[in-house]
């Protein structure tokens, strides 16, 4: 009985995390936000959804691991979790955003008077 349970209960965290992940378009994410490029992943760096580009597997892993550096690093530093990871070039800049279901959403841009628009829009995800 208690293997049926926990399936159960796998079986329900499985579905609520792929439901809260779909519920985010990133085609919409990109026309609402001007962004060039929109990645979810999982919190392990594994692709969930992307738009089209090139090596959308390698940004996600990439992104992870970069979120998670900084994260260990503000814990280490202030005992605090990352909840946002923004970076910038002299062209782009990207903000990784982390959702409550344990998944990231990367956005990149090369219009800087959008940054504002896309912090506020990355933010609203946790509401």
């Amino acid at each position: 009985m208690s293997e049926k349970i926990a399936f159960h209960r796998i079986y329900i965290t499985f579905v609520e995390e792929n439901y809260n992940n779909k519920m985010i378009n990133l085609d919409k994410v990109k026309q609402d936000t001007g962004a060039t490029i929109a990645i979810l992943m999982d919190e392990n760096g594994k692709l969930l959804d992307s738009t089209t580009t090139d090596y959308a597997e390698n940004f996600a892993l990439m992104a992870e691991t970069a979120f998670s550096m900084c994260n260990d690093l503000l814990n280490d530093l202030k005992n605090s979790d990352l909840q946002q990871l923004i970076a910038k070039s002299d062209e782009h800049y990207f903000i990784i955003n982390k959702l409550k279901s344990n998944s990231f959403l990367l956005i990149t841009s090369s219009d800087l008077s959008k940054l504002g628009l896309l912090i506020k829009y990355m933010s609203s995800l946790n509401k």
